[in-house]
């Protein structure tokens, strides 16, 4: 059975940073073949939302304050890793990450969706606003989601 944890950067656990930066390498990095910079000076501001199995990571996102990269709360670093796709902990993250920011107040979640993912993030209530514009080689699209939309 899977479990959510929400952490404080300054909450986690050595094995478990080591963990969600290692799989954001896995995927962001090595997977899509994309160098970036990862470690961007916003986990220390943020939540991290880590879905787990058995003390293994197999899902996370980081929650962002309003003000740290956009204007309103973002989710951000949504991700799975590649052999646990499939079966539904994306959604499983996404939702949580969202009921989370609700909760707290968030009347609109923005996040930087890749553009190859648009459709799944529009089927879990996100919309589209502006072009498609390129983040280190990948094309992005902002996406919005507004609490009167699905919640």
């Amino acid at each position: 059975m899977a479990d959510f944890i929400i952490k404080k950067f300054g909450e986690l656990s050595p094995r478990l940073l080591y963990s969600i930066l290692k799989l954001r390498q896995d995927v962001f990095i090595i997977e899509q073949n994309c160098i970036y910079d990862d470690i961007d000076g916003v986990d220390p501001n943020c939540d991290h939302l880590c879905l787990l199995e058995n003390k293994e990571l197999i899902g996370y996102a980081r929650l962002v304050p309003a003000d740290n990269l956009f204007t309103d709360p973002s989710i951000g670093r949504i991700i799975v890793p590649a052999d646990k796709r499939g079966h539904g902990y994306g959604r499983m993250v996404i939702r949580e990450a969202l009921s989370i920011l609700h909760s707290r107040g968030a009347k609109n979640i923005v996040i930087e969706a890749q553009n190859h993912l648009r459709n799944y993030y529009e089927s879990e209530g996100f919309i589209a606003e502006g072009e498609i514009y390129d983040v280190d080689g990948i094309p992005h699209i902002k996406m919005w989601q507004k609490r009167s939309q699905s919640w």
